[in-house]
């Protein structure tokens, strides 16, 4: 995955990512940025629920080019700007899409993971485009392609560990929701922005560990052995 590096001349606010102009990280080194980070002073607290997001297609035919997410774009607008077959829900205790909406705008994150969970034929090899933009029209798109491990014994669920800071001007496209299927999106947080933070005397930026999706004492996710 390609690298999108700051311009030190502008330092423009992009995507949220303070100064990467795309919001886009290829750096998989976890526990070397954790590091880094904490050497920052940066505090580093336990990893939050992931936010889960549910896309159910009412109609017997493939819709293409559904969103989640651009905000600023989609949360007044009749049923968020997607087709009228589209329904799109938080299944987190409490919490609504819409409201995840609204907070992306104020508390953008950075996600490390994706985990989409589907039994649909086929709607796991649909393709996500990530795109950012900012209001002085610059734009930066990136394909997300999740793919299933040889050895993975599931059928029903993929992760992909694309790096992409989230906020109020970010969209995942998917290619296309497959006729009455029912899509679950799982985004796995590795920072965000609290500006309680910053109130209290500490770093806006709350950074996490790396989230435990598939751990080798705990969970055998992708490998049977």
């Amino acid at each position: 995955m390609r690298n999108y590096k700051e311009n030190a001349e502008t330092k423009e606010w992009f995507s949220a990512d303070g100064g990467a102009e795309c919001g886009f990280n290829a750096n998989t080194d976890w526990n070397s940025a954790d590091a880094e980070r904490m050497g920052e002073g940066v505090p580093q607290v336990q990893n939050p629920a992931p936010y889960i997001l549910q896309i159910v297609n009412a109609c017997t035919s493939a819709i293409s080019n559904v969103d989640i997410g651009d905000s600023y774009a989609n949360r007044e607008a009749s049923n968020f700007g997607q087709n009228s077959n589209i329904t799109i829900t938080s299944t987190v205790s409490g919490g609504t899409y819409k409201e995840f909406l609204a907070q992306s705008e104020t508390q953008p994150f950075k996600v490390g993971s994706t985990m989409l969970i589907c039994t649909t034929a086929g709607q796991l090899d649909q393709t996500i485009a990530i795109t950012h933009r900012n209001a002085g029209g610059k734009r930066q798109d990136d394909i997300m392609s999740p793919t299933l491990t040889l050895d993975q014994k599931q059928t029903d669920r993929v992760i992909d560990y694309t790096e992409f800071v989230f906020d109020g001007m970010t969209r995942l496209r998917i290619n296309q929701i497959n006729g009455s299927a029912t899509l679950t999106i799982r985004l796995y947080l590795i920072s965000k922005f609290a500006s309680i933070q910053i109130v209290q005397g500490r770093p806006g930026e709350v950074v996490y560990g790396k989230p435990r999706i598939i751990a080798s004492e705990q969970l055998k996710l992708d490998r049977g052995f």
